[in-house]
């Protein structure tokens, strides 16, 4: 009995799974391609309505066409995405020309390889100055692939921060030989300890801007600190940068990244250095700091001002990664996008193992129409198991017992029905 009711429980909990109309809240129509051809692979992406009612990781969406026909998709989040190779290279010819620029060639070998960055180590601190990259095929015909490449390195006094970008970027090139000239700074002479060459390929996140709701700041005299308290009014939006503009320059300050739901307890996201220099020696600023990705609904920067003055900051923005649905639209049928089931696990498609193998450069745009309640949708009761999870562990460890009991019992029963091994033997 209690087997068949802990097998009940576990089947229960399997037909739950299964995807009903009626268990999911809201929808969208999807406006397909005007025209496409047999196959065609169609991307739609998400907006800010389905971030605030699916499931954190989107688990929830269901592409369906006509009536109930579930459409396979593949969920991608849009990141960016960079490899970098090092390419061997061997350094020659380092010397310089009075008063004009260091210089080095590097050669990529006999078979040559393709190659668009060239990292170099310089001795030296606080210079900022202009790097030439030229490519040739023998080592004696040159031509210019870059010509303002600028690097720096700017240490403060008290070597408690360091900007440091001595690297140079160029159009891909296949060129055997590589030769680098780096103008003289003002600085202390720049000396040339070597160089390391890399092909870098990258691909930018695409990233939608969100702007909060309301901003409150104030200051804290006890720690020196401004915060600025950010509500976006809305949860379940991905976010994972901040950006700010200053009210001045020349400053270089720590700063702290919370999120909270209910603008009462924080959670420490990250920190980071945020600076704005504009001198003689080195100009440049970094205003934005990164964090894991979230859903927070308000977000809470900490600024250690120190002895100086607060830092005027203002306009703050949000950075969300965007994601998209990849699938293979069945013509001539209409389809929709179903959202707003807080239980349902993320589907698996066999399209999640083929999309690596598809030219998905090739897929044409769907758009999201206006969101509408599901007419179909009833409601439901989270099954047992869903409200009480200890229920159904514990449902196997009683039947465990109960089957042992009832093994134990069988043994007591046979001894008393059994005579002991030997008695009743014939001599």
């Amino acid at each position: 009995m209690l087997i068949a009711v802990v097998a009940g429980l576990g089947a229960g909990s399997v037909l739950y799974a299964d995807f009903s109309l009626d268990h999911w809240e809201f929808l969208k129509p999807i406006e397909l391609p005007s025209s496409y051809g047999k196959d065609q692979l169609v991307e739609l992406p998400l907006d800010q309505e389905i971030y605030q009612e699916t499931n954190i990781g989107e688990t929830d969406l269901r592409l369906i066409a006509g009536r109930n026909r579930e459409v396979p998709y593949q969920l991608v989040i849009q990141e960016k995405r960079s490899q970098r190779e090092s390419v061997p290279v061997e350094i020659r010819d380092v010397g310089f020309v009075p008063g004009q620029y260091s210089s080095f060639v590097a050669d990529l070998g006999e078979d040559g390889q393709r190659h668009n960055e060239v990292e170099i180590s310089l001795t030296g601190k606080n210079f900022r100055t202009i790097v030439t990259v030229e490519t040739s095929l023998d080592g004696e015909t040159w031509a210019v692939v870059q010509d303002n490449a600028e690097i720096y390195d700017f240490t403060s006094a008290n070597k408690q921060f360091n900007a440091r970008d001595t690297a140079a970027k160029y159009p891909e090139s296949a060129a055997r030989y590589l030769r680098v000239k780096v103008a003289e700074s003002d600085a202390e002479p720049l000396k040339i300890g070597g160089a390391s060459v890399f092909l870098t390929e990258e691909t930018p996140a695409r990233e939608t801007t969100y702007l909060p709701d309301t901003v409150s700041s104030s200051e804290n005299p006890e720690s020196g600190a401004t915060i600025h308290v950010l509500d976006t009014a809305s949860s379940g939006i991905p976010l994972s940068r901040l950006s700010f503009q200053a009210g001045s320059v020349n400053f270089h300050r720590r700063a702290v990244v919370e999120g909270s739901v209910d603008g009462t307890n924080w959670v420490w996201l990250g920190e980071g250095e945020i600076y704005s220099f504009d001198t003689p020696k080195f100009t440049g600023s970094r205003l934005e700091l990164n964090f894991p990705e979230s859903r927070f609904s308000r977000y809470r920067v900490i600024v250690e001002n120190e002895d100086d003055a607060p830092l005027p900051l203002t306009g703050f923005t949000f950075h969300g990664v965007d994601r998209k649905l990849l699938f293979h639209p069945t013509p001539g049928i209409k389809h929709s996008l179903y959202y707003g089931n807080p239980v349902a696990t993320a589907p698996s498609y066999d399209l999640e193992r083929i999309v690596p193998y598809l030219d998905t450069e090739d897929a044409l745009p769907a758009t999201l129409g206006i969101q509408q309640p599901n007419k179909d949708y009833s409601g439901f009761d989270v099954p047992l198991t869903e409200r009480l999870p200890w229920l159904l562990p514990t449902g196997v460890a009683l039947a465990a017992l109960g089957v042992a009991a009832l093994l134990f019992g069988v043994v007591r029963r046979a001894k008393t029905i059994l005579p002991p091994p030997g008695e009743g033997a014939s001599s």
